[in-house]
């Protein structure tokens, strides 16, 4: 029995196909029209000049109302078709995961061109031949990769009008080391989910864990140290920053190191890349102490929503000229907070007007 998601993503493609059919029947009919109108308008021309006659301009005029009709029709059945793949595609954005990051976002760089090099080396076990290898593959506008399961054909049609990125990791033989790679290259590439090929067929990757980082995984050349850790940083926070985003932390380095971990722990949640990006806008003004306090906060999971805790953490990293005393008071007026269960921005907003939490 074939799951909502593979009958959608069926239908979706039969309406594609037929919205593609009816967009060539308008054009067919335009065609027509336009040049059953040039005849009728060179009728009309001979007419006045006395080589022609009236019957022959009305017949005409007949075949434009016709053809005039066959195009509106044709028009009425596209709209109709592209109605019915409209309704479809909003029934597949409903019952898809929540979490849909089949796609790699952001730009492909230098430094992540470098970082998938170094992975591949660092799995590579074989000397004559590459066991591992990792690409970065692209699909212009109209090309599809139906190659995938359910979830991926229905990803690929709905944004079949945009430039598409992912990475694929292929092995020869070894899962577990295929696996390794992908969780790897997802943690540090804002939990994007490679495809894994293993002797040319695709495993699922279900089941992969893309939060947390593995004991397991090969040490990486070149990224280590505090530039390694900056370069990988840079890589997490492109998949959700913009540039001018980027390049205002990187002014402080250990800020965005501190943010790209943030980044990291949101991934284990059950988030999505927009999520993730617009709770990461409203962290990056805030200086480095505090976020490690925001960092800590959030891998607790009080029970304060995120709204709460950057709110807070705004309020008091704009009135502290020092940003330890910041950090110090956002910790105090959270356990305030919940001894209190005052909601905790009111607390805070009483910690810069009376220090009330001193």
């Amino acid at each position: 029995m074939s799951s909502t998601i593979e009958t959608l993503e069926r239908e979706l493609g039969e309406a594609q196909l037929e919205r593609e059919k009816q967009q060539r029947a308008v054009i067919r009919a335009e065609n027509a029209h336009d040049a059953a109108c040039a005849v009728r308008d060179d009728a009309w021309t001979e007419s006045d000049e006395g080589f022609g006659t009236d019957i022959d301009v009305e017949r005409l005029s007949m075949l434009v109302y016709h053809r005039r009709r066959e195009l509106y029709e044709a028009i009425d059945r596209l709209k109709a078709a592209e109605g019915k793949e409209r309704r479809i595609k909003s029934r597949l954005m409903y019952v898809l995961p929540a979490e849909r990051r089949r796609y790699l976002s952001g730009a492909v760089d230098e430094d992540f061109e470098k970082f998938i090099r170094t992975v591949e080396v660092a799995y590579d076990d074989e000397e004559s031949s590459r066991d591992v290898e990792v690409l970065v593959i692209t699909e212009k506008p109209g090309e599809l990769d139906l190659r995938g399961d359910a979830t991926w054909r229905a990803l690929e049609r709905l944004y079949a009008g945009t430039v598409r990125r992912w990475v694929e990791v292929r092995a020869s033989n070894s899962t577990e080391k295929a696996f390794a790679v992908a969780t790897q290259v997802a943690y540090y590439a804002g939990g994007h989910i490679p495809r894994v090929f293993v002797e040319g067929k695709e495993i699922k990757t279900e089941n992969l864990t893309m939060g947390s980082a593995s004991n397991e995984w090969r040490p990486l050349a070149g990224f280590a140290g505090h530039k390694g850790k900056l370069a990988l940083a840079r890589i997490t926070a492109r998949r959700y920053l913009d540039e001018g985003s980027v390049a205002r932390l990187s002014k402080h380095p250990q800020a965005l190191v501190q943010a790209a971990e943030i980044a990291r722990l949101y991934q284990t949640m059950n988030l999505t890349g927009d999520e993730i990006r617009w709770r990461l806008e409203q962290l990056i003004s805030l200086r480095l102490e505090v976020l490690e306090v925001v960092y800590s906060l959030t891998g607790d999971k009080r029970r304060f929503s995120f709204y709460e805790i950057a709110r807070a953490a705004r309020l008091l990293d704009g009135h502290f000229p020092d940003s330890g005393i910041a950090a110090e008071v956002l910790l105090r007026v959270v356990d305030r907070a919940l001894e209190t269960g005052v909601p905790l921005v009111d607390v805070a907003y009483l910690s810069v007007t009376s220090g009330e939490c001193f």
